[in-house]
């Protein structure tokens, strides 16, 4: 028999992220599943501890039939450990926790969730990306016109509301769009990305994602596919 709460807890992250989740509504004891895509490229070779990595959902979490976390929210996570290719050949690594949702109506919601998979951009050069070079021409506008980007932001730090709003929405455009065809519920791993792994560390809250690589650097480019798996998310009341 368990003896502390501190033990229960732990448990019962662990079987929550080892059921599989079918669908995206769930309940306390399953899984809810979250498809999202990240905003700006994520480098090792000048990521720090404690720097910030900014998803956009792409789509909805349902939880006892309310949508908690809608569509074009922001997720927010951030870097626990950087750690570069070692001389022996030890991997690269990237430690990241996801922190919490911030809602398209402002509202913050904690999350317990891992990254369970990542598929690359089909094009993984943004500079050289048609719809990239249309959003960037349109920037002014965009930054000065977007309410639901706005919203959206919450209480982010200034260095995130900093990203460029051309990337943030060519990777919501892209992302939306291919959606339905690099990543599914059942997905797992790196796709598209070579030499590169995932792994879980959930002996105790909150749950740590870790990449690795046999590569110098570990990059997940803007328009990188994302999908998490969590505890079903509640607002506050």
């Amino acid at each position: 028999m368990y003896g502390s709460k501190r033990e229960l807890g732990i448990i019962g992250i662990m079987l929550a992220f080892a059921i599989p989740s079918f669908g995206q509504t769930t309940d306390r004891n399953r899984v809810s599943s979250l498809f999202a895509i990240v905003t700006k490229t994520l480098d090792s070779k000048n990521t720090i501890a404690g720097q910030e990595l900014i998803l956009i959902t792409i789509s909805d979490v349902v939880v006892d039939r309310e949508i908690v976390v809608p569509k074009g929210s922001s997720v927010v996570g951030h870097i626990t450990k950087v750690i570069p290719k070692g001389k022996d050949g030890t991997p690269a690594a990237l430690a990241i926790v996801i922190d919490r949702a911030v809602t398209t109506d402002g509202a913050n919601i904690g999350l317990q969730a891992i990254i369970a998979a990542v598929a690359a951009p089909k094009d993984t050069s943004l500079s050289s990306d048609p719809t990239y070079g249309m959003m960037r021409s349109n920037e002014p506008k965009m930054a000065g016109a977007s309410a639901g980007s706005a919203a959206r932001t919450g209480d982010l730090t200034a260095s995130s509301k900093a990203s460029s709003t051309a990337a943030v929405a060519t990777a919501e455009l892209k992302g939306t769009m291919d959606s339905s065809l690099l990543l599914d519920e059942n997905s797992q791993g790196a796709i598209g990305y070579d030499g590169v792994s995932i792994s879980w560390s959930l002996a105790s809250p909150p749950p740590l994602t870790i990449f690795t690589t046999k590569n110098k650097n570990l990059k997940l480019f803007a328009g990188t596919q994302v999908l998490l798996r969590m505890i079903p998310p509640r607002r506050t009341k």
